[in-house]
C-alpha cells in the first residue's frame, strides 16, 4: 500500500514575486552604474577642440533623445526611479553633428571606433550598436 504525502506551501508565489522584483531592480541598478561609467569613459576619450562633443553625452530612456551642448538648450532626460517590474532600456547618445566623424577617426586624439571600443568594455554587444538618429 502506497502512502501519499501532500505538502502545501503558503506564500511561495508572493515570495517569488518579491524576489523577482528585487532581482529586476538590482539588474537595472547595475545597468545604470555601467552606463554612467561608460559615459564618463566616453567623455574622457572624446577628442576635444572646444569641448562641444565631449559635453554632449547623454543617458536617457528614450532612443530618440539627444543633446548637443552647442545649442545652449539643456537636456531634460530624467531617468526617474529604478524600476523593479521590467528590465529598462537605456540609451547613450551624443547630438553633436560631427560625432560620427570623430568616431570614424577624423581626430588624431582618438582612434577610429572609440565609441564602440569604450562601450563594449561595459556591455556585451552584438554587431553594430552605434546608430545615427
Amino acid at each position: 500500500m502506497a502512502v501519499r504525502v501532500s505538502v502545501t506551501l503558503k506564500g511561495v508565489k508572493e515570495t517569488f514575486r518579491g524576489l523577482d522584483q528585487e532581482t529586476t531592480k538590482l539588474v537595472n541598478s547595475a545597468q545604470r552604474i555601467a552606463a554612467f561609467q561608460s559615459i564618463a569613459d566616453l567623455q574622457f576619450k572624446t577628442p576635444v577642440d572646444q569641448g562641444r562633443a565631449r559635453s554632449s553625452w547623454l543617458l536617457t530612456k528614450s532612443s530618440g533623445q539627444v543633446f548637443d551642448s552647442g545649442t545652449g538648450r539643456q537636456p531634460i532626460a530624467p531617468l526617474g526611479p529604478i524600476p523593479n517590474t521590467t528590465i529598462e532600456s537605456l540609451y547613450i547618445t551624443n547630438g553633436t553633428p560631427y560625432i560620427q566623424d570623430l568616431n570614424a577617426g577624423s581626430s588624431l586624439q582618438a582612434p577610429p571606433r572609440f565609441i564602440e571600443s569604450t562601450v563594449s568594455k561595459y556591455f556585451k554587444t552584438k554587431g553594430s550598436f552605434v546608430k545615427i538618429i
